[in-house]
């Protein structure tokens, strides 16, 4: 292996995973298997590729011909896009890793916070891969992309993630997993929008980041102090 391989698997994966097991020990309560998270992550390296064909296919729409020149297009074509296009197509190939490989079988969610672990897993696998494409095509690694562009997938899928926990533990509908896909579309989009308008300043990202980290953090805290359902008399 060349020392540039090395260095940029490093790069994309090392963040990853890291992030993965800070997002599995927050589950304090009752973790669920770690082979079927990492098989999760695994999947969501998977969910990349998907994703481009996804990409190309939208591109071939005559509403998004213009795609290359993306920020020199209308603001309600960018958001359009940006929400239509790349939140759909990404939150959605991540969902449907997550349940291909665990979701539609009959495994047994161990705590709410478990949907925010497979989450995570399959956002960061995805946050991977998309960094292995970008990196592989500038000279010298990113750090602060490599670090943060898994986080900030994994802020997106979130909303899927608690759904989900609610729905497998607490006996929720599936709309609540619906619902919470919607929103991680919807955020994801609003996310790219603001960094490709014009209209908007890039750094109109970092209030929205934190937005949702707080988000996350005040969600996590309720699914860890909620009770446990079959202890319910």
């Amino acid at each position: 292996m060349s020392t540039s391989t090395l260095v940029l698997l490093l790069t994309c994966f090392t963040p990853s995973l890291a992030w993965l097991g800070y997002f599995y020990i927050r589950d304090e309560r009752d973790r669920g298997p770690l082979h079927l998270v990492l098989l999760v992550f695994a999947g969501g390296l998977i969910a990349g590729p998907i994703s481009l064909l996804l990409f190309e296919g939208l591109e071939r729409v005559a509403f998004y011909k213009d795609l290359e020149a993306i920020d020199l297009l209308p603001d309600y074509k960018i958001l359009s896009y940006s929400v239509f296009g790349i939140g759909m197509v990404e939150e959605v190939s991540k969902f449907l890793v997550f349940w291909t490989l665990v979701g539609r079988k009959k495994i047994p969610f161990n705590s709410p916070m478990d949907g925010v672990v497979y989450a995570a897993a399959a956002a960061l696998g995805f946050a991977t891969i998309e960094n292995w494409y970008f990196m592989s095509a500038v000279e010298e690694p990113i750090w602060s992309r490599a670090i943060t562009l898994p986080f900030n997938h994994v802020l997106f899928s979130s909303f899927w993630g608690v759904g989900l926990g609610l729905a497998k533990t607490h006996g929720r509908s599936s709309g609540v997993v619906i619902q919470g896909l919607a929103l991680a579309i919807v955020f994801h989009g609003l996310y790219d929008y603001i960094l490709f308008s014009a209209s908007v300043p890039n750094f109109m990202v970092g209030p929205l980041i934190v937005a949702l980290w707080l988000w996350v953090s005040f969600a996590i805290r309720r699914l860890l102090n909620m009770p446990d359902p079959s202890l319910a008399t």
